[in-house]
This record gives C-alpha cells, structure tokens and sequence, in this order.
C-alpha cells in the first residue's frame, strides 16, 4: 500500500497509488539527524564517537561514555528555524518558513572510579559509568507549497486510472457514505462527477484532456519527531580501550497534512470548476534498538573506535482519511463536502543496521580533530504486518534503495577554558537510481569548561535539497516539485559535574 506523498527526511519519491503505508515511511523513520543532540556534538559535526565525554555519545558510540570521570547531568534547549522555497513546472518560487523550540537531550551519567589506597587505580579495569538520557534524534516539522499550470494532464487522470476495474455498482453505494463517510477516495471523485466512465469498470477523467491548462497548487505540512529513552553502560580498562552498549526505546509522533488543488481550464464549461483533495495522516510508535562501541587508545593523542547499531523494531499506527470538497461551474450543482471514513492500521517497520568507524587526534590541552564514517544499507528496511501484505513492497525497497556513506568531520580549539568548533557533514543518498537527494551540514560552536560545570553553544546550517511527485499518469511525463530546504539549529547545553 502506498501513500502519495510524505514529506519527511526525504522527499524525491514517486508515489503513484494513493493508499497508507509505504516504503516512505520506512525512510521516513529510518534517517535520523547526524550531528547529535548536545550543543558540543553540534558543533563538530556530530562527530564525537571517538572524541567521548559527551552525552552525544549516546546516539554513535556508548563506549565514549567511559571517558567521563565524575557525575554528569546536562540538558540542552534550543531552536530551528527553516525556510522551503520549491518550485513546480512554469510557477513562482513559493517560499514557506517554520520557527520551532525544541527540547534535544536531557542526560544523566553515574561514574564509578576504581580506587587503590586513595588513589584512582590505574591498571585493570579503572572505572565503569552508567547513563540514562532523553535524546531527540529526528525533527519532522516542515511545511512546502508549490504552484504551476500542468498542460499534460490532470490529478483526475491517475485517479481514473487507479479506479479502472471496480464495478460502478461499488463506487455508487453512496447513501451510508454520505452521512458516515465515504469507504475509499476514488468513491469520493466518482460521486462529484470528477471521473466518469466509457463503461461498467471503464472510468476517464471528466475534462478537456485536448486543452489541459490545469492550474494546480498544493501545501504539504508535517509535523513531529522521534526520541529515545538511553540506557547505556561502559568501561574503561586502563585508559586504553573503552567498551560501552545501550539499550534505546524510541518514540514517534508523525502528522502529516497534504493539500492538492486544482483548477479546470476557464474555457471549460458546464462541469467541475476546482477542487481541494486533502489527506491527514497521524503516526504514532515505540520501538527499540541495541548499539555496541569500542574505542582504541594507543597512546595519548589518537583514539580510535567502532559501533554497531542493531536495526530498530518500530510497532506503529497509522490514523488517515480524506477530503475532496468541489465546486462545479454552476455552484448551485456543488456537492457538500465529502469524507471517508476514519481509518486505522498497526504495521512494523524494521530500520537498516547502522555501522560506524571513528578516528580523533588529540593535540594535548590544546584541541582535537575528529572524524566518523558510517554505512547503512537502506536497501534491507522492511514492512510488515499480521497479514504479510507488504511483500511487493520490500521488494521494491530493496530494488529502489542502496548502501549509503555518511561522513562527519570536527575540529575544536582550546585556550584555558574557552573552546571554539567547526564541523561538517554530508549524508550519502539512498536512491539507487535516483541523484534527487542532496544533503549537506555546516556547523560551529562555542563553550565553556570549568571544573563543576560547562557552557555550550552550536549552531548548524542544514542545506537539503529534494524533488517530490504529486501524481504519477502511465504514459505522461510526471510533472515534480523541486525543493532547497535551509534549516539553521541552535543548541545550548548546559552542564553540571558532581
């Protein structure tokens, strides 16, 4: 079953069948933000797996939790402000903006340290930590509006198409519907006289399909996030290797509002005149998810580590329904507005494995560079649900998606107390066949350290760009929505040592 249209992590699909769940949300909720969830972690880029001593740490490599040596409780506050400018076919740029605050993390470490006759141990096993934190690892708020005149076809045309070989005898059982809502959207296009039929079964889009000159538009509004609860222990066994795993539990609140509008040609007359189809869509979910790390220290200055991210069971419930409101050319002929029922479905989604390699090199009291690799293969997410319908759909999963390669870069300046960063990061594209994904991370910070307690701040500037299909027509050239969404992330975290 598929959705035609969510706008998420990713847009640049083509999602020709208008029903609910999808390869989309598989991506959707399998791509989570690179830089981390603390003002420190922002500010290099994400890349502190190997670098450690930051909560962040949580969300690449737990065994960075061993570096800590006393008790830690940070939270972080902040904000993103996004601007969308898209385009669609011959029409103006429409430019939407979103301003959000946002809670990123809340986390708490315990230390143990190891001591002998007063004295830190220094061989064996010197201290182990334990961590509990609240992290914010996707943000879903995003708002993209799009207008232009199609010349080749009209929304109607794939709504015929997918309507062909359902007896009219189904579509017209419209009395209950009426009062209680319609059982599917194509009932919805038949009864406004949107499609019509050259027989039983046999349906045409009721327009001038000789002189188009559609005008369209639409307003795509998501909104949500996902989250995790942390739970990780790590050790440290003599300062030369760092061992740690974590035990996650996500949760998901996704909302989705999708407007089409279109309006006939003004040299057609005596039938409809425009319409509005929308379709609202809620998700909601837990899941969870294990994540394993080691990190090497050979000597003082260079730190090398790796993790393994196990794929996350997501158990998730769609809410959904449609509207279509018409007006036809003479008004007064205008249908009420017009519903489907209200519908639900539980379904699981299972993420890609996520592994990493991260490097550091420490320059003393001085600073350190920082840099992480990661690889996900996009191509092994899944659907499922009780009635094994989603078979056709993992197959084109695995035929439409691929091994990607994150990279993420940090650097950071020391000077006594005060510390500045700089960091980037690029996220490779899941589409196999497809360059329409692009997405590129610049950031920097700033920050505070002191004996019992630090100050930190980052900002990042998140350049992505993406294509979106409002409908897709067998045999017609598919008219997209091209998008360039810059989004700026401001954190500030705050740190107490105990």
């Amino acid at each position: 079953m598929k959705k035609i249209i969510v706008i998420a992590a990713i847009m640049g699909m083509v999602c020709p069948n208008l029903m609910a769940q999808s390869d989309i949300d598989a991506l959707r909720f399998s791509m989570t933000d690179p830089t981390g969830s603390t003002a420190r972690s922002l500010g290099l880029g994400g890349s502190v797996g190997a670098v450690g001593a930051d909560p962040a740490t949580l969300l690449t490599n737990p065994a960075g939790l061993a570096q800590f040596k006393t008790n830690v409780f940070n939270f972080s506050v902040g904000s993103i402000n996004g601007k969308n400018q898209s385009t669609y076919i011959d029409g103006p740029t429409k430019t939407t903006n979103i301003f959000k605050p946002i809670l990123p993390s809340v986390n708490l470490v315990f230390t143990e340290r190891k001591m002998r006759r007063g004295e830190p141990a220094k061989t064996g096993w010197v201290n182990h930590n334990f961590s509990v934190g609240w992290n914010k690892t996707a943000d879903f708020n995003r708002t993209v509006s799009y207008k232009g005149t199609n010349r080749n076809s009209s929304f109607t045309d794939q709504v015929a198409a997918y309507a062909n070989g359902v007896p009219a005898s189904v579509l017209e059982d419209n009395d209950e519907p009426l009062t209680n809502g319609f059982a599917y959207y194509e009932d919805m296009f038949w009864y406004s006289y949107l499609i019509d039929s050259f027989s039983d079964g046999n349906y045409y889009a009721n327009y001038d399909n000789l002189s188009p000159n559609m005008g369209q538009s639409g307003v795509i509004t998501s909104k949500g996030g996902m989250n995790e609860l942390n739970l990780a222990f790590a050790a440290n066994y003599e300062h030369k290797v760092y061992f740690g795993f974590g035990l996650n539990i996500h949760s998901i609140r996704y909302s989705e509002k999708n407007v089409f509008s279109e309006v006939d040609n003004p040299a057609t007359t005596d039938n409809w005149k425009e319409f509005d189809f929308i379709r609202n869509l809620e998700t909601s979910g837990v899941g969870y998810s294990g994540r394993f790390g080691m990190i090497f220290r050979p000597n003082n200055n260079i730190r090398i580590g790796g993790t393994i991210h196990t794929p996350t069971g997501l158990t998730l419930t769609d809410k959904y329904d449609d509207e279509l409101n018409v007006i036809f050319d003479d008004a007064s002929l205008s249908p009420d507005n017009l519903k489907t029922i209200d519908k639900e479905h539980q379904y699981t989604i299972t993420t890609p494995m996520k592994y990493g390699v991260q490097a550091a090199y420490i320059f003393g009291k001085k600073g350190l560079i920082s840099a992480e690799i990661e690889t996900i293969d996009y191509s092994t997410m899944s659907l499922s649900d009780d009635d094994d319908s989603y078979d056709l759909i993992n197959e084109e999963i695995a035929d439409t998606y691929q091994n990607t390669v994150n990279l993420k870069i940090g650097g950071e300046y020391v000077f006594d107390a005060f510390r500045v960063r700089g960091g980037f990061a690029t996220m490779g594209n899941p589409l196999a066949n497809s360059s329409d994904f692009s997405r590129k991370i610049l950031s920097a910070g700033i920050g505070i350290q002191e004996r019992s307690w630090g100050f930190d701040f980052g900002i990042s500037k998140d350049i992505q760009s993406d294509v979106y299909v409002p409908y897709e027509v067998s045999g017609l050239n598919s008219s997209s929505v091209e998008s360039e969404y810059n989004r700026t992330r401001l954190v500030l975290t705050l740190t107490s040592k105990f």
